[in-house]
């Protein structure tokens, strides 16, 4: 059985497919209120999780997702470019994460600064409220664009046993 957090991260990756469900491609794309569009949301997303779970153990990068990270000039990707690198970069890591036990959550990767002071499991809330937080934000879009709100947080089922 995998441990907890992991299980809370593979929810949450199904909250966000959650909250994308029904909306056009063409509004995925869109920038509204000056908010980010859903489609630089998923890539964003999807850089932080390569940047936590591919690079530090060495793996090649699926794409250069470096236009999307922190504090990156803004741009515009579209969500039929980036959404497929979210789930490649999500499938790569999905073996390893449900490998990991609860020693395993206090290792701390040495490849820079950063993860020297978060631990595997610390990344692991990071991530899980980053998901929240973008999430949160397509929820406005949604609501923006005239789109129906699902319910958050969803179905917990799975969410913290196999």
């Amino acid at each position: 059985m995998s441990h907890h957090l992991v299980n809370y991260v593979f929810h949450v990756r199904r909250e966000l497919n959650r909250a994308l469900e029904g909306i056009s491609e063409a509004d995925l794309n869109k920038r509204v209120a000056g908010i980010n569009s859903c489609a630089w949301i998923v890539a964003h997303l999807a850089w932080q999780e390569q940047r936590y779970w591919l690079e530090p153990r060495k793996l090649p990068q699926v794409a250069d997702l470096s236009p999307y990270k922190n504090g990156a000039t803004v741009t515009q990707p579209l969500f039929s470019e980036v959404y497929p690198l979210w789930q490649e970069i999500t499938r790569q890591s999905e073996d390893w994460l449900k490998s990991l036990n609860e020693e395993d959550l206090r290792i701390h990767f040495t490849t820079n600064k950063f993860f020297e002071i978060e631990n595997i499991g610390s990344l692991m809330t990071r991530v899980i409220g980053h998901y929240y937080l973008h999430i949160g934000q397509i929820t406005v879009i949604r609501k923006l664009l005239g789109y129906e709100v699902p319910g958050f947080v969803g179905s917990q089922a799975g969410a913290y046993f196999d």
